[in-house]
């Protein structure tokens, strides 16, 4: 694994490393909202010129100064048409940047998890990964787009309008100040709550739990109606909702002291100014020359209220916001199997060596095992559930790292082989086949983007599949699960076969392949195998023993241990547990119903 060099980024500054060279147009975006913002308080002192002009010549009103009068209002035009050029062009470039920050990082959010260890999504819900590719992706997007030169706005307001008021009148841009000081004091100490980072955490956590359920409820919805648990499995999310209820309650109760107080100050300008403005007006050289800045004062004070409260309410979402930053972050610094090995193995025996892994620090799921699969030559590994049958398949392919030992091929470490030049030696059959919502064709071709539609369909004869997808309306074209054709089970793993067959690997792992299959289809899929296994290196995990008794070896896993290698009549004698094995799968084979009486 790559080491890392330097401080890693967090937070803002992390998103904005990760907008890449877009971050020059957020900050021109930031730029012009700024700029708009200062044009949106000039029309304030035009007008309050305009005021001093005609209180100067209150008498005399055909006296006052008719030009600076029309100066005064064109300022107020040109500064209204800045705002309005300025808002737009802010509005379209902080868009515009924020949908290309958002289609690039999701982008990277799929090729990292196309790229990153299965070990992820082992402790990873998907509702939890749903959560940051789809929702934390649309509040990041939206706070690129609205928020971020919203928070630039509402911090220059304040600042342009109080450098202002200071030029009027030093002691009453103090008084103004006075309040904000202290709001923004108790806004500081809300934020900096110790709790206040973990509160959020457990937030996300909580949304992620609840999505998670709903996804998984939403998918087993026929298995909950089949045994009428729909009442059970729907307290769980009702128990996940109450969770998620709780931590935003307890959230908005750490807020709530701060906040309050912070409200309470927040919008007292004038209950400060009014008593300050008593108490300067005695000492003010010329009532009329004071009654125009009062005014100002009033005016302006009060008006601060808006800016500072957007300031606060971004300030609270940027919280949020960041946090599924973090967990953005998280997926896009996993770590990733090393790309820059030079490994091309010329054989294809496969060889273990004193492996061990574990899911769970402590419990082991492979434990010191060592064998080997001569090239060309048929493997089969049984023994119990949860005797690291697939484990042992999945390490094999990287989708894990072991911790202790070597797995090698051809005599090369497979660490040292780059994960493409892996993936391109080595095909899996999984237990439940995967078929996307693609032609027929296109999933069959997932095995060799770049074959003729003869080696396609040659593929399907050796698959024995042809026949069935000739069947179909629209033949290879036809979109599985949609043009009214669904796909029986054993059909979709033949489908599947005939992926590993386009591939051409010359090392085959088939996990259960046959586990599903009726007697038709799994007849089909043994002689599948057989034209599969030819002249290849081929690892079957089965439970079925019948489907592995005349491989070239078998080996016996139980409790992630090898408790066993030989071929059957070998471990028939030497093997408890393959003994036991067999006993289990002939009580199986006699297993009947009859008179309401199970019989075994």
């Amino acid at each position: 694994m790559k080491e890392k060099t330097k401080k890693e980024k967090q937070g803002l500054a992390r998103l904005f490393e990760l907008a890449g060279a877009r971050k020059n147009k957020l900050t021109l975006a930031c730029l012009l909202s700024v700029l708009s913002s200062a044009a949106r308080i000039v029309p304030f002192f035009t007008i309050y010129g305009v005021v001093v002009e005609l209180l100067a010549h209150y008498t005399a009103p055909a006296e006052a100064d008719q030009g600076k009068i029309l100066a005064l209002c064109a300022i107020t035009f040109g500064a209204a048409l800045v705002y309005g050029v300025c808002a737009y062009a802010s509005s379209a470039i902080s868009h515009t940047a924020a949908y290309e920050i958002i289609y690039e990082l999701r982008l990277q959010l799929m090729e990292k998890l196309s790229r990153i260890s299965s070990g992820y999504f082992t402790g990873t819900t998907q509702g939890a990964i749903k959560k940051i590719v789809s929702d934390d992706s649309d509040q990041i997007e939206a706070f690129l787009a609205h928020h971020l030169c919203e928070i630039a706005a509402a911090i220059a307001t304040p600042v342009f309008t109080l450098l202002y008021l200071f030029f009027m009148d030093w002691r009453l841009a103090l008084v103004t100040l006075l309040p904000i000081c202290i709001s923004l004091w108790m806004l500081s100490s809300c934020l900096r709550q110790p709790d206040k980072a973990a509160l959020q955490a457990e937030l996300h956590d909580a949304q992620e739990r609840m999505q998670g359920t709903v996804v998984e409820y939403i998918h087993g919805m026929s298995v909950v109606k089949v045994f009428n648990r729909t009442l059970s499995a729907f307290r769980r999310y009702e128990g996940d909702l109450n969770h998620f209820t709780d931590v935003v309650e307890r959230t908005a109760r750490a807020n709530a002291r701060p906040m309050g107080a912070y409200y309470a100050f927040f919008g007292a300008q004038l209950l400060f100014l009014l008593p300050a403005a008593l108490l300067l007006i005695p000492t003010a050289d010329s009532y009329l020359d004071f009654l125009p800045v009062i005014l100002l004062f009033f005016l302006v004070g009060g008006g601060l209220k808006e800016p500072l409260e957007n300031m606060m309410q971004m300030v609270i979402l940027s919280s949020r916001i960041l946090e599924g930053v973090r967990r953005m972050d998280n997926i896009l610094r996993q770590p990733e199997p090393d790309q820059e090995g030079s490994g091309n193995p010329t054989a294809f025996d496969v060889e273990f060596s004193n492996v061990e892994f574990a899911y769970t620090k402590g419990i082991p799921a492979v434990d010191h095992v060592s064998f080997r699969l001569p090239q060309g030559t048929v493997t089969g590994l049984v023994g119990p559930s949860g005797g690291g049958k697939s484990t042992l398949a999945q390490l094999l392919l990287r989708f894990y790292e072991p911790q202790a030992g070597s797995i090698r091929i051809g005599g090369v470490d497979i660490r040292d082989i780059p994960p493409d030049r892996l993936a391109d030696l080595v095909a899996y059959v999984f237990q439940d086949s995967v078929l996307f919502t693609d032609t027929i064709e296109n999933n069959i071709r997932m095995g060799n983007t770049a074959a003729t539609m003869a080696e396609v369909e040659q593929a399907a004869k050796n698959a024995g599949i042809h026949e069935v997808i000739q069947a179909l309306p629209k033949g290879y074209q036809t979109v599985v699960g949609r043009d009214n054709a669904y796909l029986s089970g054993g059909e979709k793993q033949r489908l599947a076969i005939a992926r590993v067959f386009l591939k051409d690997a010359p090392i085959v792992i088939l996990d259960e392949a046959t586990a599903y299959a009726d007697a038709e289809n799994e007849a089909k899929i043994q002689a599948a195998f057989a034209k599969l296994a030819r002249n290849k290196t081929v690892l079957m995990i089965a439970h079925r023993l019948k489907t592995v008794e005349r491989a070239d070896q078998l080996l016996v896993m139980e409790r992630g241990q090898l408790v066993g290698a030989g071929t059957h009549e070998k471990l028939l004698d030497s093997c408890t547990t393959y003994q036991k094995l067999v006993e289990a799968n002939q009580r199986r084979d006699r297993w009947s119903i009859g008179k309401g009486v199970v019989r075994a």
